[in-house]
């Protein structure tokens, strides 16, 4: 209980403390609390704020502690842990360094690089997934399949039509995330609790000592405010709600009573008594955890909502949230890769539902239309009184035939 022994205020109710800890999820920014700090001293014995052989000895000791597993109990936050165990791997010159620095404006660097690191897998996770389906469409990017609306059968197209959409998808959240990484870089070092310090601290060579971007203008933005890394949770609750579309896309066509696609062994399981089933095990938990991205997304925001400038410890409370949407966003693409890349297309299959489901009626209207020269609705009455008439066509003359398809730039 170092702080609170700081200040005088005692032990206090250790219900209490175990009640406001944060120690059980700070695990997640350990790593990057540990840099910061080291950025801190290095800077302070540049500076000469600090004897070079405090410095030294701290240095020793943060390198320590990248190798040690922090306690669920007993402290604060983990900044508390760090800050006691230097103090006695140091012998005491560790409490020099704790000038010209706050848990606030460490917790925000530790926190934006975290979210950096996690859109930077975001964006590699995609790009594998982009790879798998595009290996998809070039083995079988020609096969004709029903497409849906209503999660009806509605139009013949190809597989690249179905696979084009994942691919746009995929390909608009990596540019999202893209334009949201140098906003999440920025540096909050140097703002200390809010208003700044009085040490001789050069915000630019922290930044660059930490790796972090240029420094934030405002103080009390940058220990405060957690705008730009809920920015990054959003990309990653948008990037989960598109991977589960595709994921949808999956179920839906991998379903005995569709089965166009067969999902490779490793994403499906068994049913305890019913050994026939092949269950779409991986993406089920996708679409679930998509849902609880967005339930996450809902929270970080709802927390902040209607604070006050400068830091409160409600702001702790939205952290699990953060560590959870950005994880699983990478995961799902991850997951959503290594499914297209195994998936199997039974030709046979979709052709027969093809015939089956007669799903080029618009195209069959519009033809007549065009070719007769008669208003679309007058065709399109003939062609529904008379579905059956076309049920023998080859679907494939309704995708030749388009002047404009699923692509058309």
């Amino acid at each position: 209980m170092v702080y609170r022994g700081i200040a005088g205020l005692g032990g206090g109710s250790e219900e209490i403390y175990r009640y406001t800890t944060s120690l059980d999820h700070d695990v997640e920014i350990l790593p990057y609390a540990l840099r910061v700090l080291e950025a801190h001293v290095r800077h302070l014995a540049e500076k000469r704020v600090i004897p070079v052989s405090a410095a030294e000895a701290t240095l020793r000791a943060l390198e320590e502690l990248k190798n040690v597993e922090p306690p669920r109990e007993g402290y604060e936050d983990v900044w508390e842990w760090i800050e006691e165990e230097l103090d006695r791997r140091t012998r005491g010159l560790s409490r020099w360094i704790w000038i010209g620095r706050s848990r606030n404006d460490h917790v925000s660097a530790a926190l934006r690089m975290l979210a950096a690191d996690r859109l930077r897998q975001l964006i590699e996770a995609i790009d594998e997934f982009l790879a798998a389906a595009g290996s998809l469409k070039a083995r079988e990017g020609s096969v004709l399949i029903p497409l849906h609306t209503h999660r009806q059968p509605s139009q013949v197209g190809t597989l690249s039509c179905l696979i084009d959409s994942w691919i746009e998808g995929a390909v608009t959240v990596r540019r999202l995330a893209e334009s949201v990484l140098p906003l999440v870089e920025r540096s909050p070092l140097g703002a200390s609790a809010g208003a700044g310090t009085l040490a001789p601290l050069d915000p630019w060579r922290l930044a660059s000592l930490a790796g972090l971007g240029e420094p934030l203008v405002s103080s009390v933005y940058a220990a405060g405010s957690r705008l730009d890394v809920s920015a990054a949770a959003s990309v990653a609750a948008l990037a989960l709600t598109e991977a589960s579309r595709a994921a949808g896309d999956l179920i839906l066509y991998s379903n005995p009573y569709v089965g166009i696609l067969r999902l490779p062994d490793s994403h499906v399981a068994t049913s305890s008594i019913m050994p026939h089933k092949r269950n779409p095990a991986t993406m089920e938990v996708l679409v679930a955890r998509a849902k609880r991205g967005q339930a996450c997304l809902a929270s970080i925001l709802s927390i902040q909502a209607g604070l006050p400038s400068g830091y409160s410890l409600d702001l702790q409370e939205a952290n699990p949230c953060l560590y959870l949407v950005l994880r699983d966003a990478v995961d799902a693409y991850r997951v959503l890769a290594s499914a297209v890349e195994g998936v199997r297309v039974n030709r046979e299959r979709a052709l027969e539902l093809l015939r089956l489901y007669t799903p080029w009626s618009a195209e069959e209207a519009e033809r007549r239309a065009l070719v007769e020269g008669k208003p679309l609705r007058d065709a399109y009455s003939q062609v529904a009184s008379r579905l059956d008439e076309i049920a023998g066509m080859d679907p494939e003359w309704a995708v030749k035939a388009r002047r404009t398809g699923c692509r058309w730039l």
